[in-house]
Formats: structure tokens, C-alpha cells, sequence
């Protein structure tokens, strides 16, 4: 049975070529390009299916928002300035209309505005099913990768879990456990968990800030869950008790509704695009970013081994299989 990270091994492994124009290819959120001694390009993909990415109960516009905020987000953990986007777009018969296309688009154009990334170009195709495939190009004079250095803190932006509990809604509905008037009542009782799966947020400006001030050592976006995403800092330990800190009251009141663990759920949790981080100095990160997002400590990086509370950790998040 093959998954991706065993696929994305076999395609590192089959690439020989490169130059010296490539920093980082393969093994990092971005591709990094150097321009020149003071500037480095940054690209990203990102791809959504219907089937495996799009819920049903997304509009085009908030799919739209969704594919920009994905790619935007890869370019945020480099700290850097997204400059633009390019989307492929293969269309079944069902979505090849004039309403759907057009509200996509809007759904691209408003999110473009907002993080300051124009939608310059793309390809468009005849399909079975929805997919979305785009490309972001960004710029920074300090790119930054997956890395820390023992002693280092590990933090992350704002909260995590609304997304898991968003999705568990979805299912129950999709699988036929709930009707759609009790569904609509979940979502209205728990409405910033709804929002959090609809229109999520990539935290480009906090990215810039922080490597303004060259306060990262290392950064990803958590798109696949907390506990697939620590593990490409190789060697850290994990504090559960800070983790659920990051876990919000509307989440831990889901949690006790549905009969679920909060810490599986933060660990879980995909497409949160906060950003996971280690930084030498955990209080001025918190400093710059008071006015823009919170900040949690969940951890450290250590000389050697995964754990969390001091037993060895067993992973989490979300691994495509085939």
C-alpha cells in the first residue's frame, strides 16, 4: 500500500537534476528560488478534488477563498510576501455553468484583495469531477524551512480543533446520521466552528512580521494537522496541557456533545492554515503579534525522539493512502 509522504519519497529519490538557483526543493511547504543575494522566489501547489477536499455544503465563492487561502498559506510559513496566483481548473459538466464559474471567481477575486495577491492566469479543462489546482509565487529575503535547534520553544498562531468538529458535522449529515434541520441547528449553535471549515484565514501578514524581525527558526502551516506537521521538526517534546490550550470553548463543548477527546481533535485538526513554528524567543513573537494573533507554547525541541508528556509520540493528522 503506498501513501504520499512514501510517493513524495519516490519522486525526491527519481529527481536528479537541479542548479544552483535552487535552495529548497522537495521537503518543505515552498520551493525556494534564488533571485539575487538579497531575494529569494518562493512557489507553492496546492490541489483540491471534490470528492476528497470540497464539502458539499461549500458555495463556489467559499471554495473559491479555500484553494487561494491553501497556496497563500504555503507562502506565509516562508515569511513571505505572496505576488501572485495561478489556478487550473478542470470543470464536469455540472460545474461548467455561468453562475458557478462566476461565483468561484468572485470567491477568488475577494480573497486576491485581501491578501494583497492578484489572480494573474491558470488553465481550464473538461473534467469528471471539480478539481482545482493552484500555484502561488511569493518573495522574501529570508526564506524560512522546517527547522529548530535544541532548547528552541514551539508555538503556534490562534486555536486549533473548530475544523475536525466541523467535518464530523459534515459526516454525520452526509452519512445520513442527522437530517439537514438538525444539522442547520449544530451550525447555528456552533457558528465560529462552521466558519473556521468555510472561510479559513492564511496568516500572511503575521508570517511577514515575524521574519521582519527574524524572531522564527522554523515555520510550516498547519494544513494536515497538528500531529503530522510537528513531525518534520524531527525531535521535539509536547506538552498536552498546552496543546489544549489552544483548543477553544466552543470546541471543548462539541467535544463533550459528541463524545470526543479534545486532544485527539487539536491533533487531528486539518486545514486550520495557523502557523507552527520554533523561535529562541517565545515572549517577543507574543510581543509582536499581541495586536494581530495569539500565540500558545506546546512544546520544545529536544537533542533526540518525539514525545508528548513524556511518552513517545504516535503521531496524528491526515496522510492521503491508496
Amino acid at each position: 500500500m503506498m501513501d504520499e509522504l512514501n510517493i513524495i519519497k519516490l519522486i525526491k529519490n527519481t529527481l536528479k537534476f537541479s542548479n544552483e538557483h535552487i535552495v529548497k526543493g522537495i521537503d518543505d511547504d515552498c520551493a525556494v528560488i534564488k533571485i539575487d543575494e538579497n531575494f529569494y522566489l518562493v512557489a507553492t501547489t496546492d490541489m483540491m478534488i471534490k470528492k476528497t477536499h470540497i464539502p458539499s455544503i461549500l458555495t463556489p465563492h467559499e471554495i473559491g477563498g479555500r484553494i487561494l487561502t491553501a497556496n497563500v498559506s504555503d507562502i506565509a510559513s516562508m515569511g513571505a510576501k505572496p505576488l501572485a496566483f495561478l489556478l487550473s481548473l478542470s470543470l464536469s459538466e455540472k460545474e461548467a455553468k455561468e453562475d458557478f464559474i462566476r461565483e468561484l471567481y468572485e470567491g477568488l477575486d475577494k480573497f486576491s484583495r485581501f491578501y494583497d495577491c492578484p489572480v494573474v492566469g491558470g488553465d481550464t479543462n473538461k473534467g469528471d469531477e471539480l478539481v482545482l489546482s493552484g500555484t502561488a509565487i511569493g518573495i522574501t529575503d529570508n526564506p524560512i524551512f522546517r527547522e529548530g535547534r535544541v532548547g528552541d520553544k514551539i508555538g503556534i498562531t490562534n486555536d486549533i480543533g473548530r475544523v475536525y468538529c466541523a467535518l464530523k458535522l459534515y459526516y454525520l449529515l452526509k452519512n445520513r446520521k442527522i437530517e439537514f434541520n438538525e444539522f442547520k441547528k449544530l451550525c447555528s449553535k456552533y457558528p465560529l466552528i462552521i466558519k473556521k471549515l468555510k472561510v479559513p484565514i492564511a496568516r500572511v501578514k503575521e508570517g511577514i512580521l515575524l521574519n521582519k524581525y527574524r524572531l522564527l527558526r522554523g515555520c510550516c502551516d498547519i494544513s494536515d494537522g497538528l500531529g503530522k506537521e510537528i513531525t518534520y521538526f524531527k525531535n521535539f517534546e509536547l506538552n498536552s496541557d498546552h496543546i489544549l490550550k489552544a483548543v477553544p470553548e466552543d470546541v471543548f463543548e462539541f467535544c463533550e456533545e459528541f463524545n470526543l477527546d479534545p486532544l485527539t481533535v487539536a491533533l487531528n485538526s486539518g486545514e486550520e492554515f495557523e502557523l507552527l513554528f520554533t523561535t529562541p524567543n517565545l515572549n517577543k513573537v507574543k510581543e509582536v503579534l499581541k495586536h494581530h494573533s495569539k500565540v500558545f507554547e506546546i512544546g520544545k525541541i529536544i537533542e533526540e525522539g518525539r514525545y508528548i508528556d513524556g511518552e513517545v509520540f504516535r503521531g496524528g493528522g491526515y496522510v492521503h493512502r491508496w
